[in-house]
């Protein structure tokens, strides 16, 4: 984050699951209200930021310009956020999936958090610099509150739990969940060809159990227009991988 909420007396509240699956199913109860029901995925994240709430987006440099691992950034008085080039999905569109999970989380934070910045009538109540962003998202290991609120928002809103479930029946034939000792039995054998990159920049294995979660959940993840990543989490949400 650029502002020190906690500086200047102001705490994020907390927020249940609940709250933030409900916060996330309203506004796409707003999209089906003007647009029609959403009956399969993916959802239209960028009809959701600009049609249904009121915000612009664009690319820049950020990680130039910010420095650091910055994915994205939002103005809460501008109603603006800006996405690292490095996931614009036209120069990059195998990067899709991240692009969507990026601008779901800066919607979060105007939908979740803006009130923490803004008075009633949009203007700024707390101290900062007006050319800087009010919050910066990077991709670090060690998030604050306000990062993982947004992230559980994002996964809630591009997969949302009603659209996912019946999906994960489809796929399953079921809509229980599945072991991870069923899954070594449904998912070849898996060379450990995939790297993740860590906080410092370095390459690192992925943990088994996580690399074969997403290998299974890759068709879901196409079907949602998410990263394997991201539906993995959002299913280990739902409980439907069990160890």
């Amino acid at each position: 984050m650029v502002v020190d909420l906690l500086a200047q007396g102001i705490e994020v509240p907390p927020l249940s699951s609940r709250q933030i699956a409900a916060e996330a199913d309203a506004v796409l109860a707003e999209y089906a209200k003007r647009f029609g029901p959403i009956t399969k995925p993916p959802i239209e994240i960028e009809d959701v930021a600009t049609s249904v709430l009121p915000l612009t987006f664009g690319f820049s440099d950020l990680q130039s310009q910010l420095g650091g691992r910055v994915h994205g950034a939002i103005w809460f008085s501008r109603q603006h956020i800006l996405i690292d080039d490095a996931l614009n999905p036209d120069r990059f569109p195998d990067l899709l999936g991240r692009y969507h999970f990026t601008l779901g989380h800066e919607i979060a934070h105007w939908q979740l958090h803006r009130f923490l910045f803004l008075d009633e009538a949009g203007h700024a109540i707390l101290y900062g610099d007006d050319e800087m962003p009010d919050v910066i998202c990077r991709k670090d290991h060690a998030r604050p509150l306000i990062e993982r609120q947004a992230d559980e928002f994002a996964g809630c809103l591009l997969m949302p739990e009603w659209l996912l479930r019946p999906a994960w029946q489809m796929l399953t034939g079921s809509d229980e969940p599945i072991s991870d000792g069923r899954l070594q039995e449904l998912v070849p054998a898996i060379e450990p060809i995939r790297f993740l990159i860590d906080a410092d920049g370095i390459e690192v294995e992925p943990d088994p159990i996580r690399l074969m979660r997403e290998v299974f959940c890759e068709s879901l993840a196409d079907q949602f227009a998410v990263s394997d990543e991201a539906m993995r989490i959002q299913l280990e949400y739902l409980g439907l991988f069990a160890e």
